[in-house]
């Protein structure tokens, strides 16, 4: 029960009206704090970033660590699956 409880506040907060960066600039305009432009622009970056850290055929992107310190390398689908095999 708590379980379904957690998961429908993250639904309702994954779902939140979140505002263009064009809506965020033409705030930051008006009142001239700008830092909420640049944390969005800062998650923008972030985000090609991981997109375009892709590995080339053959190989698997493996991460770990959390969503700040996540760490990312291409291993091969052997050492993949022998890792897996071993769980």
């Amino acid at each position: 029960m708590r379980g379904l409880l957690v998961l429908s506040a993250a639904l309702i907060v994954g779902c939140a009206d979140m505002k263009t960066l064009e809506e965020l600039e033409l705030a930051a305009l008006e009142s001239g704090d700008w830092s909420a432009v640049e944390q969005r622009e800062r998650m923008i970056a972030e985000k090609r970033a991981r997109q375009a850290n892709s590995c080339p055929s053959g190989l698997i992107k493996v991460c770990s660590g959390g969503s700040l310190s996540q760490r990312c390398h291409c291993s091969s689908d052997d050492s993949v699956r022998d890792f897996l095999d071993g769980l």
